[in-house]
């Protein structure tokens, strides 16, 4: 039996939401540069996210975005991502599914955990990202509840998966779907 001896760090943020942007970005960059890793599926409702990921990723990484609803999204950034040749998909289009009492329990350690998993699931149904390939998530707390809108927060090592083959229990229990923490908010 193969052991690891692996010690990395995590970081926690003291509060959630937008102050957190961009180091979750950046520390989620750093990682993905670390790892090899090509491919980020980031959450961003209205685009802020997105737009600080034009920032800090630069062509760096290849990324995709996946929003809440098109009604929400900044229509110009939407352009610019798209003339930039950056996948773009809203959650609401896509029809997907994993059990309720996955996504509660997700929501125990953040909503950005949560919206990780949504994330991945949607980029895989969508085939903008290779099903059992390790992925960089960026999600974070909506923007309910926070003046100034949510942003990033949450960032985690990731293997995304179709939802049919996500909620198949044998194949489930063969394998993790979060590899590491890389930040989140305490």
């Amino acid at each position: 039996m193969l052991v690891l001896d692996l010690e990395k760090r995590i970081v926690y943020f003291e509060n959630a939401g937008k102050v957190n942007t961009e180091e979750a970005l950046s520390l989620a960059k750093k990682r993905a540069q670390e790892l090899g890793i090509k491919n980020v599926i980031l959450a961003s409702t209205h685009g802020y996210t997105a737009q600080k990921a034009l920032e800090v990723f630069g062509t760096d990484l290849r990324f995709t975005v996946v929003g809440t609803d098109r009604e929400s999204f900044s229509k110009d950034l939407l352009r610019i991502l798209e003339d930039k040749g950056i996948s773009v998909r809203f959650s609401h289009e896509v029809e997907y599914t994993y059990p309720e009492l996955m996504k509660n329990a997700l929501r125990k350690l953040s909503e950005g955990v949560k919206v990780c998993m949504d994330i991945c699931i949607v980029a895989a149904e969508e085939r903008l990202v290779p099903e059992g390939k390790e992925v960089i998530a960026i999600a974070g707390t909506g923007p309910l509840g926070f003046e100034d809108g949510g942003g990033a927060d949450t960032a985690l090592v990731m293997v995304p998966w179709k939802s049919e083959r996500f909620n198949k229990l044998p194949e489930k229990a063969k394998r993790r779907d979060v590899k590491e923490i890389i930040c989140k908010p305490r």
